[in-house]
């Protein structure tokens, strides 16, 4: 793998610094008709399905900038394998989910934005999605959407009120999840919601998980709890959404994913959409959390070889697909439904008039609703162990002489994960 290429812009505007950067390289006449032309196209990344919804935005910028842009689809979580791989021949300009953003940071990959952009960041967008963009409080890419799970919920059997507390909905109705094969990215943050931390308050810190307390002890106990509660049905999630059809479940937690499906399964009219509601752990009322998502665009600089032309008009780029307009856009477009991280086009009226939206939007307002996914590598170690540690509570692998001892090793592992 070539050596990471890092061009300082300082204070000087991106495009000045590119022409400045393009007049040291006095090499330009030596260069093929090929390789000018390839300097003078951007390839660009998008997410699987979104090439169509960007045509405007890439020929507005074409327009604007002198440059093409050669668009891709490729799937989010695969970015950061095919960027380490080789990075001359990955994208100037790729779409990635925020919680890949450390490694790749980590790994030289991609470079702190430039201090002007970064700023418009904090200001135009939520300070949660502002968060989901940075790593140890410098700005790598460009937030363009949020994403967190939110309950969904039968309106036939269940009221507005209801879905407030996760007692009451045990109480009256049916609600779905899977706990034998617990999943950490849906279960886990009910430790979040106790007040434990994951990596620290910050998600950045490797030693800074701490579930082996009292507070981590209740969830566990909640956990095993339900499989005693008569209102909780213990459903695999590829039956789910039939299970919610044929109202064996009235009430469940999904992301954007699933609207359509949900939809689909009780009908317009019946579908109910909430944030999170409030769960008795450890016989107190605590919010229940979810992990909030941040969808991001970020700068490859290796592909421009030190062109600090090139290296401006990707920045620029990036800029665009994550505008105000761009984010409108994404919203509208059918197929689409992006939840937008700008706080303007939140206060849309079309944003507004949508439930799915606004249930997404006071999720992630605050770190009341949701924690931003931590971003560091040792994530992969977190996914498998508090899955198993989950499941096993709930399946009775172990009583609950053993949940501390569990749990303090499992921060012990998590501390020590590479």
């Amino acid at each position: 793998m070539k050596t990471w290429k890092k061009v300082v812009l300082g204070s000087v505007s991106l495009l000045a610094a590119g022409t400045l950067l393009a007049a040291c390289s006095s090499n330009s006449s030596k260069e093929s008709s090929s390789s000018k032309a390839d300097s003078k196209t951007l390839k660009l990344w998008v997410p699987t399905g979104a090439k169509d919804s960007y045509s405007d935005t890439v020929s507005k910028f074409e327009k604007e900038s002198g440059y093409k842009v050669d668009v891709v689809e490729m799937e989010d979580p695969n970015a950061q394998e095919n960027l380490t791989k080789d990075a001359s021949t990955a994208a100037d300009v790729f779409s990635l989910p925020h919680d890949q953003l450390g490694k790749l940071v980590e790994a030289g990959a991609i470079q702190e934005v430039p201090s002007e952009m970064a700023e418009e960041v904090k200001k135009n967008d939520t300070e949660q999605a502002a968060i989901g963009a940075q790593y140890k409080g410098k700005t790598y890419a460009f937030p363009y959407g949020i994403e967190s799970q939110v309950t969904y919920y039968n309106k036939s059997k269940l009221s507005a009120d209801d879905v407030k507390s996760y007692e009451t909905i045990t109480s009256k109705a049916k609600f779905g999840g899977n706990l034998k094969e617990a999943n950490g990215y849906i279960t886990a943050p009910l430790f979040l919601s106790v007040g434990d931390t994951l990596f620290g308050k910050d998600g950045e810190q490797v030693d800074g998980t701490n579930w082996g307390n009292e507070a981590g002890v209740n969830v566990l106990k909640f956990i095993a709890a339900q499989k005693n509660n008569s209102g909780f049905v213990n459903v695999d999630a590829s039956n789910l959404l039939a299970k919610f059809e044929d109202g064996s479940v009235d009430a469940f937690q999904s992301g954007p994913w699933d609207y359509a499906a949900a939809e689909k399964a009780v009908g317009k009219d019946n579908l109910g959409i909430s944030v999170y509601p409030t769960v008795n752990i450890g016989g107190q009322d605590v919010q229940q959390k979810a992990f909030l998502g941040v969808k991001l665009y970020a700068v490859n600089q290796t592909p421009s070889n030190g062109d600090g032309e090139r290296i401006a008009a990707s920045y620029k780029l990036a800029q665009a697909l994550t505008s105000k307009e761009s984010q409108e856009n994404q919203f509208k477009f059918e197929g689409r439904h992006i939840i937008p991280a700008n706080k303007e086009v939140q206060e849309s009226e079309d944003v507004k008039k949508d439930a799915l939206a606004q249930a997404v939007i006071t999720m992630g307002s605050s770190d009341t609703y949701t924690t931003v996914m931590p971003k560091l590598s040792q994530m992969s170690v977190f996914w498998t162990e508090s899955a198993a540690i989950l499941s096993d509570a709930y399946n009775g692998k172990f009583g609950e002489d053993q949940y501390l001892a569990k749990l303090q090793q499992f921060d012990k592992d998590l501390a020590a994960a590479k």
